[in-house]
């Protein structure tokens, strides 16, 4: 080894065990942020455990669980919590939970803190009680009054239970999109609670949010702390009527690949998916078929299915877990698109409409196939029908989509090998729309022939 090889060799080793040691002994983690307001199957314990069994089957750790108020007038926030640690408790599985502070009273923040700090699901980080939030920095901002996280923690660890504190802060110039001294800015500021950062990013274009991973990257480990980076899989903020409802396109599929690329390639210590159930802004990726059955604020406008962006992503949240890539073995096939154009008026007058956009908003239908081998695809939409040949590996498309009923077929040498039907695409609606339809289908052909086909529809 000449002198220079040996050099860089020590230097990269200096860099990791600064950055707290190597691989195996410091994993990485992904976890899913967990709206805490909503309980996504309702609030009983085999929903909870439910959601836990569908969260560790595509490699979730665990969740951070947003919690809004702890008080005995949001009461509900108390129980779903408590059924929450019984489910993982009674899974007996390791899952792992930990509290995303979302309030400012400083009395409720310790005792929520120490009422599950010994509960064996608590997710723990080198010997400290993990403890994120939303924003809540310690002085007045977005609106809200600040919160002295100095006393916070001091009183938890006078109480005996130490912190490992990972929040989510604004920076000084608050930037939904941060760059990187922003990030340098934020870890100055704070440097004395702060144990790493989390960055908060949804409300962005894919190629954006990826770009906020990287600033905030650098800028966490100059300090020589933990990053934990975001993925989200689409936004629309539903519920904001005052500017626009504004609506971010994230090309289907294309945009959390893209997403999970970039953590791929920057090497973040931990993920959290945001978000796993935020059902009013559509970053939700739970693989619930319908929430409108459990809680009927959100029947209207219907959110449909998001669970083909989860299971695009257990790929490479075992690419990021394990360090290597998991291949392609069996064919899949996704689709994405919304059920109504973005022209389409709602026959419901007093229903707001979407004027603020973001991206290249397309009529399509979008579809990811990864391909053990080539394969044609055959998209029928209205009616309309085209054929696509692609190749092996991992496949972006985009088609024009019609009103009527949507159809996708693969085949591959005359032999079809999937067949998904998606909901209709609407020439006439009652009320905007722009939660994305998703669904997904398998073809397993390491049995014998005609294979085995996993269809999962909304």
């Amino acid at each position: 080894m000449g002198k220079r090889s040996y050099f860089y060799y020590v230097g990269a080793l200096i860099l990791l065990l600064s950055r707290g040691g190597l691989q195996a002994a410091a994993p990485h983690y992904v976890f899913a942020h967990y709206m805490v307001c909503f309980a996504t199957y309702g609030q009983n314990l085999d929903g909870y455990k439910r959601e836990i069994q569908e969260a560790q089957a595509a490699g979730i750790d665990g969740f951070a669980l947003n919690v809004g108020a702890w008080d005995d007038v949001q009461v509900y926030y108390k129980q779903r919590v408590e059924l929450m640690y019984q489910a993982a408790e009674q899974l007996g599985t390791g899952f792992k939970l930990f509290f995303s502070v979302d309030f400012e009273d400083p009395t409720n923040t310790v005792a929520m803190v120490e009422a599950y700090a010994k509960r064996p699901n608590t997710f723990y980080y080198k010997n400290k009680i993990v403890l994120s939030s939303y924003g809540h920095n310690d002085v007045p901002t977005q609106g809200w009054t600040g919160v002295n996280w100095t006393n916070i923690l001091g009183q938890l660890n006078k109480d005996g239970y130490p912190v490992f504190f990972i929040p989510y802060f604004f920076s000084y110039y608050v930037h939904e999109l941060p760059n990187y001294d922003d990030g340098v800015g934020v870890m100055q500021k704070y440097s004395s609670i702060l144990d790493g950062l989390f960055w908060y990013g949804a409300a962005g274009l894919p190629d954006q949010l990826a770009q906020c991973n990287s600033n905030y990257n650098a800028a966490v480990h100059s300090f020589g702390k933990p990053f934990m980076a975001s993925v989200a899989p689409h936004y629309w903020g539903e519920n904001q009527n005052g500017i626009g409802r504004r609506y971010y396109d994230f090309s289907g599929g294309a945009g959390i690949v893209n997403e999970w690329q970039n953590i791929l390639a920057i090497q973040p210590d931990w993920v959290e998916i945001v978000t796993w159930n935020d059902f009013n802004e559509s970053s939700y990726l739970a693989p619930v078929d319908d929430p409108g059955v459990y809680f009927s604020e959100l029947q209207t406008p219907h959110r449909y299915s998001h669970k083909a962006y989860l299971e695009l992503s257990k790929r490479y949240i075992s690419w990021f877990k394990n360090g290597t890539d998991p291949g392609i073995h069996q064919d899949g096939l996704f689709y994405f698109y919304r059920v109504h154009s973005t022209n389409a008026v709602a026959l419901n007058t007093n229903d707001v409409p979407v004027t603020w956009w973001f991206g290249n908003a397309k009529d399509s239908i979008f579809m990811t196939a990864l391909l053990t081998a080539p394969a044609q695809l055959e998209i029928s939409s209205g009616g309309n029908v085209t054929t696509n040949s692609l190749p092996a590996g991992l496949n972006q498309i985009d088609t024009p989509f019609a009103p009527g009923p949507q159809i996708f077929k693969l085949f591959r040498d005359g032999r079809q090998l999937v067949s998904l039907q998606g909901p209709d695409v609407l020439s006439q609606i009652t009320n905007y729309d722009f939660f994305p339809a998703s669904g997904f289908a398998y073809y397993t052909n390491s049995i014998s022939p005609p294979g085995n086909l996993r269809v999962a529809n909304p």
